[in-house]
C-alpha cells in the first residue's frame, strides 16, 4: 500500500512551531499583565489597611504620615496603572501575531485534509479496481 506523502509537510511543521513559539509569546506577556495586576491590588490592600489603621485617631502626625503614605501608594498606583497599560498593548501585539500564525497554520492543516481524502479514496478506487480484477479473472477461467 502507497505511503501517503504532503509535500508541503516541512512547511506546515515550521508553521506549527511558530504557532507554538506564538503561543508561548502570549502567555508570557499575560503573566506579565497578571504580575502587574497583582501588585496593583497590593497597592489596594495596604492602602485599605492604612485606612484601618488610622480610622477614629486623633494623632495628627499619624494622619500627616498616612497621606503620605497614601500619595507615594497613589504614585506607585499610576506607575502601575501605566505599566499595565504598556502590558496590554504588547498582549494585544502577541494574540494578533498568534492569530496570524494560526490562520496559517490552519490554511495548510485544511490542505493537508483535503489532500489525505483524497489520497484515501484513490487507494481505496484502486483496491476496488485490483479486486474487481481478480474477481474477473476468476469468472473467466
Amino acid at each position: 500500500m502507497k505511503k501517503f506523502v504532503f509535500k508541503l509537510e516541512d512547511v506546515l511543521s515550521i508553521r506549527e512551531f511558530q504557532q507554538e513559539q506564538a503561543e508561548i509569546e502570549l502567555g508570557k506577556a499575560l503573566e506579565e499583565e497578571r504580575k502587574i495586576q497583582e501588585k496593583l491590588e497590593a497597592v489596594a490592600v495596604q492602602h485599605a489597611a492604612c485606612v484601618r489603621q488610622i480610622d477614629g485617631t486623633l494623632d495628627f502626625s499619624a494622619i500627616a504620615s498616612a497621606q503620605q503614605y497614601f500619595a507615594m501608594l497613589e504614585v506607585q498606583k499610576n506607575f502601575l496603572l501605566e505599566e499595565l497599560t504598556r502590558a496590554k498593548l504588547v498582549t494585544e501585539q502577541k494574540r494578533k501575531i498568534l492569530q496570524e500564525k494560526m490562520k496559517k497554520s490552519a490554511s495548510l492543516s485544511k490542505l493537508r485534509e483535503k489532500e489525505l481524502v483524497k489520497f484515501q479514496k484513490q487507494v481505496l478506487d484502486e483496491e476496488e479496481l485490483a479486486v474487481d480484477d481478480v474477481a474477473s479473472s476468476r469468472y473467466k477461467r
